[in-house]
């Protein structure tokens, strides 16, 4: 049996009764969290722009987009709605998986929409599509970084596919049609973290990989049919995007739900930054500071968050990517409080780059040693009259071992809808979602997340 086979299997398979309650919890924090962020995206140029295009270049009458309820065709919606959900970086991580709720979330609400899926049928396509996405990219993530590729494009694309045939009630063989055509739509690069010009591809990467998840299902629906060696054949997608395929990886699949290692995201920018934003609010919370009298920075971290270079480039080329680096990520919550998408549009401010180009960045030993179970920082701040403050967080908030709470979670959301509708709306797709196994349609969820008016920040 092939992988392909045997992930299909298992997904046909799965059913609600199969999953525990924890794991139902977290995708339903998955699709309201993915909602949250996506609105919030739609808020800004870009997302204005991917909404526009969808229904201008791939009009329809099949599934809801974000924000502007506006209808679109399958791929429009699912091409939007990813945009959408990666612009603000708040969207869910995994440490390894990396992002891949805006690749996977978008799909099962748009193919859902299409294929009458109800909400059972969306949160098992969401676990499965974890439980293979996760397994899959413990194998290939460490190449594919040093590779330049961007996982979202790769690893997003197959895994929303699967999760798409899931929610269309695909059979077996136009499932496994549907994940090995995506396998040869698998792209994308991370070159966009090195560019000085403008690029949307940070973003856009995760619109191709959903547009091309559903674009490969409708491929199989059509007929079309995929290697079926696409996965674990001898020039497979283990073979071209990693370095070989151990198929124990899956022995484990039905036992061990990958979604439950599912972290979220209580700031903006890269999720390796965000240990340094805890710790600088950490130290904020110790009392008034003002910036100016600081004289010295150190910031003790983990090494994966200290490279490639972009993680620690005091001078980022744009506002775009000024989010990955922990160093402007730092000096904007020294400076801000808070490191929300606002908060960013002031990452080249004087003071900000005073701060940033402060920050000595290293890899502490002990912290090192613990990573990824913990991914921790110390961060140590000496001010002019020589007084110091310090701050130790052993673990990101928003991690598995220190989850935001529910109440921060709906915080989040409220926080990034506010300008799109009240607080009652909020609540309302909230309790939609926290009940999703007992929705009959999964539009009646997307139909809620439309706003009045386009807000462009």
């Amino acid at each position: 049996m092939t992988l392909l086979e045997q992930i299909t299997d298992y997904t046909l398979n799965l059913r609600l009764d199969d999953i525990p309650d924890e794991a139902l919890d977290l995708a339903k924090t998955i699709v309201f969290d993915s909602i949250g962020t996506g609105l919030g995206g739609y808020q800004g140029e870009l997302g204005a722009k991917a909404a526009r295009y969808a229904t201008t270049m791939m009009p329809g009458d099949e599934a809801t987009l974000l924000g502007s309820g506006e209808r679109a065709s399958l791929e429009g919606a699912a091409f939007a709605n990813g945009v959408m959900v990666k612009i603000l970086g708040m969207d869910d991580s995994h440490r390894s998986a990396g992002h891949i709720a805006s690749q996977i979330v978008p799909v099962v609400l748009a193919a859902g929409e299409a294929y009458g899926a109800s909400g059972e049928d969306t949160l098992v396509a969401i676990i499965a599509a974890y439980d293979f996405a996760v397994r899959v990219g413990r194998q290939v993530r460490p190449m594919q970084r040093a590779r330049g590729l961007d996982l979202k494009g790769t690893l997003g694309a197959i895994s929303a596919a699967l999760a798409a045939a899931r929610c269309a009630r695909f059979n077996r063989e136009d499932t496994i049609n549907t994940v090995a055509l995506a396998a040869d739509l698998a792209s994308g690069t991370e070159q966009y973290v090195y560019e000085g010009g403008p690029c949307d591809t940070k973003d856009l990467i995760a619109g191709f990989a959903s547009r091309n998840a559903v674009f490969a299902l409708r491929l199989a629906e059509a007929g079309f049919d995929g290697p079926q060696g696409a996965l674990d054949g001898e020039y497979g997608f283990f073979s071209a995007f990693g370095d070989g395929f151990d198929r124990a990886t899956f022995a484990d699949l039905g036992d061990d739900f990958a979604i439950l290692g599912t972290g979220f995201k209580p700031h903006g920018g890269c999720r390796h930054t965000h240990q340094a934003i805890d710790a600088a609010q950490a130290v904020l919370a110790q009392g008034p500071l003002d910036t100016t009298a600081i004289e010295g920075i150190t910031l003790k971290t983990y090494d994966y968050a200290t490279r490639p270079s972009f993680r620690v480039d005091p001078n980022p080329p744009s506002r775009e990517v000024a989010g990955l680096s922990i160093r402007v990520s730092t000096a904007v919550a020294l400076k801000q409080g808070t490191a929300w998408r606002h908060d960013f549009a002031l990452w080249d401010d004087p003071e900000v780059r005073r701060l940033r180009n402060l920050i000595d960045v290293q890899v502490d030993s002990d912290i090192e040693a613990r990573y990824p179970d913990l991914n921790g920082c110390r961060l140590q701040i000496t001010l002019a009259d020589g007084r110091e403050r310090e701050s130790y967080i052993p673990n990101m908030k928003g991690e598995p071992e220190f989850r935001m709470t529910d109440g921060e979670m709906r915080e989040k959301f409220h926080m990034l809808t506010r300008e799109l509708f009240p607080q009652e709306r909020a609540d309302e797709i909230y309790a939609v979602c926290n009940d999703l196994e007992s929705l009959s349609h999964i539009g009646e969820l997307t139909e809620l997340c439309a706003a009045a008016e386009l807000v462009i920040a």
